[in-house]
């Protein structure tokens, strides 16, 4: 049987219960994931969260935009102009930490300051400023696109694990509600049965051939199986209305859903290298490395002002009315500064560096422990899938068997050469083997989803 699809039960069943003009969709498990994949509201959130940092980093980014200002003042009192002052111009501060600037002053006024006197035209600049100490290689500006570009790798690797969280939550509610179709299906065939027995023991016992406490044995059956179908409509009920919590492709919406299952799947199972290779790449881990990145530009930008802030500041300036002509003189033109700052003791720059030096180890820590937990729950799952397949095929040999004790009993009943209490007591048995076969044979496709969960790549199989 490469196939089981529910059909007599589940595409019957469902109809029945939702609705008798809703269409009825089956869907395989890939089929079911990757429309949560697409349409779930928690995945499509989980990726807007992406674009919400990758503007956090556009914005970051605008401290490198060039910036046009200036400034005018001016003051008239008694008929007098007492000075009027204009000062405008761009400036643009490099991913290079240089500073470059250009603009046009123009002054005038009866109390103007004397060093603020320009050519009656004005004087136009064009300057450059340089840290020589502490900002040469790097700054707060700097340091800070940088952090928001290893951010922005974060958010994605953030995505992909909470991606993958919710993909083994809606495969586990699959494989939960597939579980509670069959054993509805089981349930209502063991009742039936059960109340076909006691009928058929009341018409024995009617005509003398069954004996009153045969007639209470087959009814006490019947009420178990009652029990076991009450037990099995509750935990169907359950697991039918949590499966519309993972059900987002419009179309199925207004449709009732049926489990397809091919029931001689076999996993496919990466080599022990492909298996290395997927943990260090690992979305958990690769979002230690960005932190640990992060964590050193800290560091870098706390050893970088270590050094004194030395800042060297130089323009040419010309005439206004001359500006074309390119008669610019550097060594009589021209505007030098020069700041320099220097902490003495640097407390403050050589905590922040004691601080990501121990971060950077607490980040170590935790990526060798992750490496190490995802190794050991991979083996684990790997394991578990192994043994519940050998537990599965084992089932499925006994189950058979059972069946057919159960079939023979039945006919020797039939016959009046067997007893209520023995085909009671095979139907049991084959009842409780076919119960663990399907609880098992759900656990076994949990477990699966489990092992790809912890290689942290059902986001890629899905796709």
């Amino acid at each position: 049987m490469k196939r089981i699809v529910n059909s007599l039960f589940a595409l019957g069943f469902m109809v029945a219960c939702y609705a008798q003009d809703t269409d009825t969709v089956a869907m395989n498990e890939a089929h079911f994931l990757k429309q949560v994949y697409k349409f779930a509201p928690s995945v499509l959130n989980s990726g807007l969260q992406v674009s919400i940092q990758n503007q956090e980093w556009l914005a970051a980014k605008a401290a490198f935009e060039p910036k046009l200002g200036g400034t005018y003042d001016a003051k008239n009192y008694a008929d007098k102009s007492y000075y009027s002052k204009l000062d405008a111009g761009i400036k643009v501060k490099t991913p290079l930490g240089i500073k470059v600037a250009g603009g046009y002053t123009q002054n005038e006024g009866v109390f103007l300051n004397p060093e603020g006197t320009v050519p009656v035209q004005g004087l136009a600049y064009a300057g450059i400023e340089i840290p020589l100490g502490a900002g040469l290689f790097t700054d707060q500006d700097r340091t800070y696109v940088k952090q928001q570009r290893f951010q922005n790798n974060a958010a994605g690797l953030i995505n992909q694990l909470e991606i993958n969280d919710h993909l083994l939550a809606s495969g586990v509610a699959y494989w939960n509600w597939y579980e509670s179709i069959l054993l509805l299906q089981l349930s209502q065939e063991a009742i039936e049965q059960a109340n076909n027995r006691w009928q058929y023991v009341v018409l024995q016992n009617k005509i003398g051939e069954a004996a009153d406490i045969d007639t209470l044995e087959a009814f006490i059956n019947y009420q178990n199986r009652q029990a076991f179908l009450l037990e099995s409509t509750i935990k169907w009920e359950k697991y039918r209305n949590y499966i519309l919590n993972f059900v987002w492709q419009p179309e199925l919406q207004q449709s009732a859903v049926a489990p397809v299952v091919d029931a001689d799947y076999k996993v496919p199972f990466p080599d022990t290298l492909q298996q290395a290779q997927m943990t260090r790449s690992h979305p958990y881990v690769q979002l230690l490395e960005m932190d640990s990145l992060v964590n050193q530009t800290n560091l870098m930008l706390a050893k970088e002002y270590y050094k004194p802030q030395v800042d060297l500041a130089f323009k040419l300036q010309e005439d206004g009315g001359s500006l074309g002509n390119f008669n610019y003189n550097p060594t009589q033109n021209n505007y030098v500064g020069l700041n320099l700052y220097m902490p003495i003791f640097l407390r403050k720059q050589r905590a922040k560096a004691e601080q990501a030096v121990l971060k950077g180890e607490v980040i170590g820590n935790k990526k060798k422990e992750a490496i190490v937990k995802l190794t050991n729950a991979q083996r684990a799952f790997y394991q578990n899938t192994t043994n519940l397949k050998q537990s599965l095929d084992l089932l499925a040999v006994t189950n058979e068997n059972y069946k057919r004790m159960l079939d023979a009993e039945q006919d020797k009943f039939n016959a009046g050469e067997s007893s209520l209490f023995i085909i009671n007591s095979r139907e049991l048995k084959w009842i409780e083997s076919r119960e663990k076969y399907i609880k098992t044979y759900s656990e076994y496709r949990k477990s699966i989803l489990d092992y790809y969960h912890a290689l942290g790549v059902l986001p890629e199989i899905v796709q």
